[in-house]
């Protein structure tokens, strides 16, 4: 059964159904709507905005529903703009309590057609199952808010162009992460404007934030492409730092790992190298199994377009971050039971803002997160006071 919901705000929330409007609950029996809301989480929905990339429903309207969507959207806006203009704080009321009915029924059966247009004419992608699981984990991240040492960000301003520009952005406001599930091609998320900048932030800032808990704890792949490669070629995963592995199995030969490393990584990306000879880093395999010339199909479920010279690459890093939003998916789900709550995702790591109550389940969240459905891979784990003074620790 198609359905909306009116959420702008927490406490102003109602479902659209049948023509009718229902504000203290979400009914039962629901299967589709639009988009995903925390209001939903645990149900069991399907989202038409993921069978589409996260486009908008301006950018999907069909033809037939032009028309009819842009007259139902100029009517609410007018409306919002005369209710703006007048004395009525819009923050001590429901808006949706401030429009005619008529109006918003308008609005709300379009955007239902809109929504059944999309199921009925948009093949679900293999993907949907994470995309949608995805969803929700990256909905319950934004509501913690990144606690910042704004002082200390300030006297860095004074000589830092870089720490000014963040001071001027979040200075006098709560920062949040708001990830973008549809951000590349290859599945790895950005973030959206306005989002505090976690994913490309400067080292020498990272230790102004800080946790609101009371430390960070960062869960981290150690090598993560090579293990993804290693897994699609079906090796059994090396339980040792993977560049001191290849030192002694692949180079056989005195290396510093760090040279191991550039070494491995300016062979893999370059068609053209041929600096390692070894059955154990198959590319060609990998090309004839998941490249049909056009698009690279991963393991997870995605179809990617790429030219041949890409198709490596876009594999093992599309791979390596579904199999890490997967895990991000699975923490982020058991971590609603306790005290603590998942802070950010950065590439192939997890940081986790973690209650020291919560301590006694590190062991319990490293094993979760090395247990991927590419296979067993090997786990950093990191502590840190602040997102600049991790250090990595063994037990």
């Amino acid at each position: 059964m198609f359905f909306q919901l009116l959420d702008n705000k927490f406490d102003c929330a109602g479902t659209y159904i049948d023509g009718q409007f229902i504000w203290d609950r979400v009914p039962e029996g629901l299967s589709k709507t639009w988009a995903y809301s925390d209001h939903l989480f645990g149900k069991n929905i399907d989202y038409a905005q993921l069978l589409v990339s996260g486009r908008s429903l301006d950018a999907v309207c069909p033809p037939h529903l032009t028309q009819r969507w842009e007259e139902a959207n100029k009517l609410l806006k007018g409306h919002y703009k005369a209710i703006s203009a007048s004395s009525i704080d819009i923050s001590d009321v429901c808006f949706y309590d401030l429009i005619p009915k008529k109006h918003l029924q308008h609005y709300f059966d379009t955007k239902n057609e809109i929504t059944r247009w999309v199921f009925d004419n948009v093949e679900r992608p293999e993907h949907y199952n994470l995309l949608k699981r995805t969803q929700a984990a990256v909905k319950e991240l934004r509501r913690h808010p990144v606690s910042l040492n704004v002082m200390g960000l300030y006297h860095d301003s004074k000589n830092d162009p870089k720490a000014k520009h963040l001071y001027d952005a979040f200075g006098d406001r709560t920062p949040f992460v708001d990830y973008d599930i549809f951000g590349t091609i290859t599945g790895r998320m950005t973030t959206k404007k306005n989002s505090f900048p976690i994913l490309n932030l400067k080292t020498e800032l990272k230790r102004h934030v800080r946790p609101t808990n009371d430390v960070f704890l960062e869960l981290d792949f150690n090598a993560a492409e090579v293990r993804t490669m290693l897994a699609l070629q079906e090796h059994k995963q090396p339980e040792e730092d993977i560049h001191e592995w290849n030192i002694k199995n692949i180079f056989k030969k005195d290396l510093s790992r760090e040279k191991a490393k550039t070494k491995l990584f300016a062979w893999l990306y370059n068609e053209e190298s041929n600096a390692i000879e070894s059955d154990f880093y198959d590319r060609q395999s990998l090309r004839e199994r998941y490249y049909d010339g056009e698009e690279v199909q991963t393991p997870f479920g995605r179809t990617i377009k790429a030219p041949v010279r890409k198709a490596l690459n876009y594999l093992l890093q599309s791979s390596s971050s579904d199999n890490t939003l997967d895990r991000f998916c699975k923490i982020s789900n058991f971590l609603r039971a306790s005290r603590s709550h998942v802070a950010f995702v950065v590439h192939d790591s997890v940081v986790i803002d973690l209650h020291q109550d919560d301590r006694f389940l590190i062991p319990q969240l490293s094993d979760m997160f090395g247990d991927t459905k590419l296979g067993r891979f090997k786990v950093n784990c990191s502590l840190g006071k602040n997102l600049g003074g991790m250090k990595e620790f063994k037990w």
